[in-house]
């Protein structure tokens, strides 16, 4: 085989133009005009999060000449304000590297090992349409009506091929069946889902990609200390060994590049037609504090009764919005801890090195996987814009009273629950569990846009007085009870006879003179407990948020 395709060269990278043009880029090109591009633009949110990992490991690599603190803010503060990236340094680092940039090489092909052609321990040959995640068909479950056919369904261009290399080696699902038959022995560690599909992915949105790539590029740990020095794939050996458990990397290079799966492209002319893998490596969950890009959560395990933070997944079903205090809230003692890339903006801001009334978009993305976590079954994303300043010290009271009207809010959407459920059972159908769930999801679905431009609304450094705050936070209270109540009041303009009448001392008109009362004011909401689903979360099932 000889070497095709140099990321490098070689456009792959698909981008959007702020002329609202799709275009693809090769990796040096990219730096290069990163300023005068607007995002990445891949055929999925979350595989624009596998690229962007692979574009910030760059950075990492490229910049790592600094030995402390200051001198880490001094490079991130230069390039920032040179409102671009130094070309000549970005393009010494990867022609220096770009024998390891060949998505096609007989020894060290990009993001892949070779020789699994060769072997009959392996998984696969997959056809290319499992590895596409606009398909992810496997040779026995086609799907009935794919976003692809013919030779585009059954092939895939380089650039194509790399971009959902990237993507199924942060994302795949656990092949549990083939698993089993792989495992030596029952001692050895569960293969699971790929590193990306464990966390609940956030990165911090610029106003064009190159304040997209510095915003996420955080050069500090949260003691305020350097990484280690940086250990990209590309500056270490092909590493062929097989569910490989490592311990956490503790730079970022490494943990952005981290192989979950160990893959080799295979190619019919100049097309990708199938792929074979093995596994990777793989680390314990817990306190991987390297990990900047995502949401945590605070567990008690019961095996030994500590305590410790493991990544967080987003649900697909609810709104960024509702997760809000796991996005900016700092409590051990609630179980909260901010995401890095959100810590690094707090860090920043009150350094002064970006604009203290600055807003930002932070977006999610993520995977949500079927029984087993053997299948992928749902793909999704959200974004959700705030001022940035109320992050910081000087503003810290704000986080706190949004928290707190969310309780409220979410009480208000129980309330509008629990009338549909007591309508329904009134009229003697059922227990009225589909209406509440209807009804608080048609609830949450109507606040959605309002509390999205009431938060980016708030200027703290404008409404920081006591009295501007609880004017502000009083607006939400009165925008939110309006639109709740009125689907209250829609709920009982359409409800049957039967209803009205009722059973019992349950009826239509007796739960909604309840709801009524129940969201007369804002503190008799804020005292009620949110209930405790009963029972836990399966281990290997990602834990749902509470309603």
């Amino acid at each position: 085989m000889k070497p095709e395709f140099n990321l490098l060269y070689e456009p792959w990278i698909a981008t959007l133009t702020f002329e609202g043009e799709r275009e693809e880029v090769s990796l040096l090109e990219l730096f290069r005009r990163a300023p005068k591009l607007q995002s990445l633009a891949g055929e999925l949110p979350a595989q624009d999060t596998a690229v962007l990992r692979l574009l910030l490991a760059v950075l990492h690599s490229v910049f790592r000449d600094f030995n402390d603190e200051a001198e880490a803010v001094d490079t991130w503060k230069a390039l920032w304000e040179a409102g671009a990236f130094p070309h000549e340094k970005v393009e010494r680092y990867l022609v220096h590297h770009k024998d390891r940039f060949w998505l096609f090489h007989p020894k060290t092909p990009f993001y892949q090992i070779p020789g699994l052609d060769k072997r009959e321990d392996v998984f696969g040959p997959f056809n290319i349409a499992k590895l596409n995640g606009e398909l992810s068909e496997s040779d026995n479950k086609v799907r009935l009506f794919p976003l692809r056919s013919g030779g585009e369904k059954t092939s895939l261009r380089c650039a194509e091929a790399m971009r959902w290399l990237l993507y199924f080696n942060g994302f795949a699902e656990t092949f549990g069946k083939l698993e089993a038959k792989a495992k030596a022995s029952k001692s050895d560690p569960s293969l699971g889902v790929g590193w990306l599909g464990k966390l609940g992915l956030i990165s911090a949105v610029g106003e064009n990609l190159f304040q997209t790539l510095m915003l996420n590029f955080v050069l500090l740990d949260d003691k305020e200390a350097p990484w280690e020095d940086a250990k990209p794939i590309w500056e270490k050996p092909v590493n062929l060994k097989e569910r490989n458990l490592i311990t956490l990397p503790a730079n970022q290079a490494e943990l952005l590049t981290l192989q979950s799966r160990r893959v080799q492209l295979e190619k019919d002319g100049d097309r990708v037609v199938s792929f074979r893998f093995v596994s990777g490596d793989l680390f314990p969950q817990e306190e991987a504090f390297t990990e900047q890009m995502t949401t945590w959560r605070y567990n008690k395990q019961a095996s030994d009764k500590t305590e410790r933070f493991r990544p967080r997944p987003f649900q697909p079903s609810v709104q960024l919005w509702r997760d809000f205090a796991c996005l900016v809230a700092q409590d051990k003692d609630s179980g909260r801890r901010r995401p890095g890339v959100v810590w690094w903006l707090k860090y920043l801001i009150e350094r002064k090195v970006v604009p203290f009334e600055s807003h930002f978009k932070f977006q999610t993305s993520g995977i949500s996987y079927g029984s087993m976590q053997s299948a992928i079954v749902d793909v999704f994303s959200d974004a959700l814009s705030f001022n940035v300043s109320l992050l910081s010290e000087l503003h810290k009271d704000w986080i706190p009273r949004i928290i707190d009207e969310l309780v409220v809010t979410d009480n208000l959407v129980r309330e509008a629950g629990t009338l549909a459920q007591n309508i329904v059972k009134a009229a003697g159908k059922d227990d009225g569990i589909p209406a509440r769930d209807e009804a608080k999801a048609q609830a949450y679905y109507r606040l959605d846009e309002p509390f999205r431009r009431w938060l980016e609304s708030i200027e703290p450094g404008v409404d920081n007085t006591g009295d501007k705050t609880d004017k502000k936070c009083d607006e939400w209270w009165e925008m939110s009870r309006t639109i709740v109540r009125t689907l209250g009041r829609e709920i009982v303009e359409g409800c049957s006879p039967q209803a009205l009448t009722g059973r019992g001392d349950l009826s239509a008109p007796r739960a909604y003179n309840v709801f009524l009362y129940k969201t007369t004011n804002r503190e008799t909401l804020k005292n009620q407990e949110t209930p405790k689903k009963k029972g836990g979360a399966k281990r290997g099932k990602p834990v749902k948020s509470a309603d």
